[in-house]
């Protein structure tokens, strides 16, 4: 999974650096990921209690190397906005949820879909009928788009605390 997030952060770099070429006076916020799953409740989703340790601990990863990136970049005004204070208590498994659990969804436009031999499939063995897994699974909901948007609104772009990494 690291390997997949330090490629991800490439790719990002690559991004920012064309949006900065293009508008070398903006200033780029690089809005990251919340942890999915609260570290405080228990709940019973379909992710076990050790993987939602594990997809937290690379949430943090993915956080760092993008602090990270941020960082190296900021004499080309890209700032990062870490969004997990406006998550605190608004994780799957909190309640409120600002993010989705597995959320199942009829064959619509968005979703995936039951067709045999499509790679896709699997996605739909979970649920019967033409019921398959909505991609907005682990997505945020409403509540959560709201902590993003909080997040981006009140967080300090670049302050001394992500200057140090704290």
């Amino acid at each position: 999974m690291k390997e997949d997030i330090d490629n991800a952060v490439a790719e990002t770099r690559t991004v920012l650096e064309q949006i900065h070429a293009l508008a070398p006076n903006a200033t780029i916020s690089l809005m990251g990921y919340p942890l999915l799953f609260s570290r405080t409740q228990a709940c019973s989703t379909l992710v076990s209690a050790s993987q939602r340790v594990i997809l937290n601990d690379m949430a943090e990863y993915f956080e760092s190397k993008q602090r990270e990136l941020a960082l190296s970049m900021s004499a080309s005004n890209v700032r990062y906005r870490s969004p997990q204070a406006a998550f605190e208590g608004k994780r799957i498994c909190d309640s409120p949820e600002g993010i989705n659990g597995v959320v199942a969804g009829p064959n619509g436009d968005g979703d995936f879909h039951f067709h045999h031999g499509d790679k896709n499939t699997q996605l739909c063995w979970l649920f019967t009928g033409d019921t398959c897994l909505s991609r907005e699974s682990y997505h945020p909901n409403q509540t959560g788009t709201s902590a993003y948007a909080q997040a981006f609104m009140t967080a300090s772009p670049l302050s001394a605390a992500t200057r140090q990494g704290r």
